[in-house]
């Protein structure tokens, strides 16, 4: 049965910290080698109309490009800590939920995730009595990992049975990288169909997440273990580097 490779946790320019719009986010993601994408903006951004809105934009857009699209919401708690996307058609919950009751009202419908656990220490405060409700844990974030996955994810998925997801958290071209989910390829139909066939894949936890297309849970320990440690320790060392050019560039006249 042919895959679908999907670009997962994808912030479009309803989110206040991008300024991709849908249709471009589609075309550059198509190009990179991507059959969908997971988009999840953020709940500070939101409310019921814009929440309507945004799943209404997915479709058309998903529709005229043929390119799959599941609309979602980041929800952060109350504290800021703590993100859990929620990915499908359900209502809009609200701003900064509380997370107990956000995983019991999104049961139902959506496909909640545990996001970036190393921001801001966030895996602290993982609370084991979330595993039956989450569809996985974002084991390697692009933004937040960078090109290593997070040891304390694999083993939290692990001890608690929960799929490791992969996530780009594209906010532009930075966090362009070869991070995907990968799900049984619904078939032909409108996206909104499709998109709700591959909720139910995430909810039956029925999908790979895979890092340059081999299992991401081959970098927990081995040579690519290894490789992928050492390069984000170089990483690590020359982003800062890299800004300060940056920006000095940027004043140039």
């Amino acid at each position: 049965m042919r895959e679908l490779v999907l670009a997962p946790h994808i912030h479009t320019s309803a989110s206040d910290d991008s300024d991709w719009d849908l249709e471009r986010l589609c075309r550059w993601l198509g190009r990179s080698g991507f059959d969908g994408a997971l988009v999840c903006d953020h709940d500070r951004t939101m409310n019921p109309a814009r929440w309507q809105a945004l799943q209404a934009l997915c479709d058309a857009v998903g529709d005229r490009r043929s390119f799959l699209v599941v609309p979602g919401v980041e929800y952060q708690a109350p504290d800021h800590v703590v993100h859990i996307p929620v990915y499908g058609y359900g209502r809009f919950h609200g701003r900064s939920p509380d997370i107990d009751e956000l995983l019991l009202a999104a049961a139902g419908t959506g496909a909640a995730v545990f996001a970036h656990p190393a921001r801001r220490d966030a895996w602290r405060q993982f609370n084991p009595a979330w595993a039956p409700q989450l569809v996985g844990i974002e084991v390697w974030n692009r933004k937040y990992d960078g090109v290593s996955p997070n040891s304390w994810a694999l083993g939290a998925t692990r001890e608690h049975e929960i799929p490791p997801l992969a996530a780009l958290d594209w906010h532009g071209p930075r966090q362009l990288f070869p991070l995907a989910l990968r799900v049984a390829d619904p078939g032909p139909g409108r996206n909104r169909a499709r998109a709700g066939a591959v909720v139910a894949a995430l909810r039956a936890r029925e999908v790979r997440a895979t890092a340059f297309g081999g299992r991401i849970e081959s970098y927990e320990t081995g040579a690519l273990a290894t490789i992928s440690q050492r390069l984000e320790r170089i990483r690590r060392w020359g982003a800062p580097r890299l800004r300060q050019l940056e920006d000095a560039l940027r004043r140039l006249p």
